[in-house]
């Protein structure tokens, strides 16, 4: 296998590491964080008004304050509206708009108890109370604490008992035809599951409403998406997720949480709070990873300013690519050269290897920042991934898609630059170096290590458009932070040489 394929099937194995890796690190959503979730994609079809009008009924008997009207979800991005298209294409019966209605009233009636007491009056009742119930305890409908360890879809399953129940009662409101077959009830969970597997949005330090969820159907009483609740997390609960979990990526979405709340509460914007939050992460993400990484970060100094010294052992052997004692000979004057200044070759690789799990927990807590999904930066929502926001023809109307393509070449702009400047560096050290002819094993090693900064440039920048905006913004200030490190080492570099040149 050519050295060439060699580095780009090493590259690519890496991307699979990181993306196997980052797949690995737990979601922080709980059951009850999952059900809230849930909720926002199927808050039912139940349509609420707070005065009769045309084709509305009243939700309760005798109850002259509050007036539904079944309004059947139709897009794909709710719950309701996925599963019957998914089970039309599979020849499954939908079950009857009753049965969503019904299933909706015993939602309520639930919130209401949960809210009110057991012994509310349920003619009483008035809209606002109806709302404010739903918007608190509607989330019941996926979840109920009970036992030790409750399940998700625990208490859905119950209330789809309940139904078929009263079925056999008469004047329930409800018969067997309206009822969903098992085989659409699998459906719909599945579908369920899939539609909020991707939303992992829970580390949050305090209990509040975060993100936006669900879909707009056109209910007047929730035309947009909504936040939710999501419920804080702490330092022992992010340990029994996993090692990583409690090691870095708790500690680094604290940090994140407390810094938005902070910017926040001294009156920044949103959107600037979460930007300038980020921006403290990386710095001192970075800043600690130079720490850990001092002695290597030291040796590949060395070995920049080694350059010449460097290039001139290579050029004394011009045959070492085909010839094994120019080979031997190169090779041992290079390891006495590294011995002399006290260089490791292999510290760019060791820093790699500690710089790997610190990116998978960086991108972990930004992914899992509760804030971060709130709020946004110029319309955009640095919790969705830049492609996803580019190809939504809707985002270019409201200006996200200009923000995110803006970030976009930012990011990968300054990718390019922090990557190319070493090269650069270098490449200038070595025009002051007279050749002594053509060396094809010097030739091949810096094509060689051409071609892997170029996959490694383009890995980069292709994940900063697949990842959550937050890395973007992530990328882009370590890029700057990477360009200026090197500028800095450079010079300390020179100022140097230039002492023992005396």
């Amino acid at each position: 296998m050519k050295k060439r394929t060699k580095l780009t099937v090493g590259a690519m194995t890496v991307l699979a590491g990181v993306l196997l890796l980052s797949s690995c690190t737990a979601s922080f959503c709980s059951n009850i964080d999952k059900a809230h979730i849930l909720y926002a994609f199927d808050y039912g079809v139940s349509d609420y008004y707070e005065t009769q009008e045309e084709g509305t009924l009243p939700v309760f008997e005798d109850n002259p304050y509050v007036f539904y009207k079944a309004v059947m979800p139709s897009s794909n991005n709710s719950g309701i509206g996925k599963a019957n298209a998914d089970a039309a294409k599979a020849g499954i019966q939908t079950p009857s708009t009753n049965y969503y209605v019904q299933m909706d009233k015993l939602v309520l009636t639930n919130a209401l108890k949960k809210s009110k007491g057991d012994s509310v009056d349920l003619k009483k009742v008035t809209y606002a109370e109806v709302i404010d119930a739903l918007d608190d305890y509607g989330y019941l409908k996926f979840y109920v604490e009970e036992g030790d360890k409750p399940k998700l879809w625990n208490n859905w399953t119950k209330l789809n008992d309940e139904l078929r129940k009263q079925t056999a009662v008469a004047g329930s409101g409800i018969v067997m035809d309206d009822l969903p077959s098992n085989d659409y009830l699998a459906i719909y969970q599945k579908d369920m599951n899939a539609l909020i597997a991707s939303y992992r949005s829970c580390l949050a330090i305090d209990k509040a409403d975060y993100g936006y969820y669900g879909y707009a159907n056109g209910a007047h009483y929730r035309e947009n998406k909504t936040a939710v609740e999501i419920q804080a997390k702490d330092w022992g609960y992010a340990w029994k997720k996993g090692f990583l979990e409690g090691l870095l990526i708790f500690p680094i979405g604290w940090l994140t949480e407390t810094f938005v709340k902070t910017f926040k509460n001294g009156g920044v914007a949103g959107g600037v709070a979460q930007l300038l939050a980020i921006f403290l992460i990386t710095f001192i993400v970075r800043s600690l990873m130079l720490v850990v990484t001092i002695k290597q970060t030291t040796g590949n100094a060395k070995m920049q300013a080694l350059q010449p010294e460097i290039a001139k052992i290579q050029n004394k052997y011009p045959n070492a690519n085909t010839n094994n004692y120019e080979k031997q000979q190169m090779a041992a004057e290079m390891q006495k050269l590294y011995k002399k200044n006290k260089i490791n070759p292999l510290s760019t690789l060791l820093v790699m290897i500690v710089q790997f799990p610190v990116f998978i927990c960086v991108w972990g807590a930004l992914q899992g920042s509760a804030s971060l999904s709130s709020d946004s930066l110029f319309n955009l929502h640095l919790s969705d991934s830049i492609n996803t926001v580019l190809f939504n023809g809707a985002n270019w109307a409201n200006g996200s898609a200009v923000t995110a393509l803006i970030l976009f070449l930012l990011m990968a702009a300054a990718q390019v630059m922090s990557m190319l400047l070493p090269q650069f560096i270098q490449k200038a050290k070595r025009k002051n170096i007279t050749k002594l002819g053509k060396n094809p094993a010097q030739n091949q090693q810096a094509n060689n290590m051409k071609m892997f900064t170029y996959i490694m440039m383009a890995m980069i920048i292709f994940m900063g458009f697949t990842l959550p905006s937050a890395m973007g913004v992530y990328w882009f200030v370590g890029a700057l932070f990477s360009i200026i490190q090197t500028l800095i080492v450079e010079w300390v570099t020179q100022k140097r040489a230039k002492k023992k040149g005396r």
